[in-house]
């Protein structure tokens, strides 16, 4: 007797759903990671922002400390906190005082308080283009 099959049958619904329901969990997981990153992004550029605004500070000196500028001789280890980043710089001299080397770390805590930081180094020289 020939049989002529009208629609699906169990085996091949069920695996349609099991196929269904493994690419909706990828895509899930796939927008958790994709969310954790964003927010990575957004607090590693407020971080840079922070850091690069404490470097031009350093970058503003003078050897009189005219204008309202630092003086060279200032400049100096420190931290600060802004909101929910904490920054920290060390500055370490060499060429008996010509040359100071900064480190600056700018850090915040994730969703997870799990510690994430970026960091920036830089030298600058007690001679400025613009001292005469």
């Amino acid at each position: 007797m020939i049989s002529k099959q009208q629609g699906f049958s169990l085996i091949e619904v069920l695996i349609t759903f099991i196929i269904l329901i493994v690419g909706i969990m990828g895509l899930i997981k796939l927008q958790t990671y994709m969310e954790r990153q964003a927010d990575y992004a957004e607090n590693c550029i407020k971080a840079l922002h922070l850091a690069e605004a404490q470097l031009e500070l350093f970058r503003t000196r003078s050897v009189s400390g005219a204008d309202g500028t630092i003086t060279f001789a200032s400049i100096s280890s420190g931290s600060s906190v802004s909101g929910v980043y904490t920054s920290q710089w060390i500055v370490t001299d060499s060429l008996s005082g010509a040359l100071k080397t900064i480190n600056i770390e700018t850090g915040w805590n994730n969703r997870w308080n799990e510690r994430q930081s970026v960091a920036l180094k830089t030298m600058i020289s007690k001679y400025n283009e613009f001292d005469n």
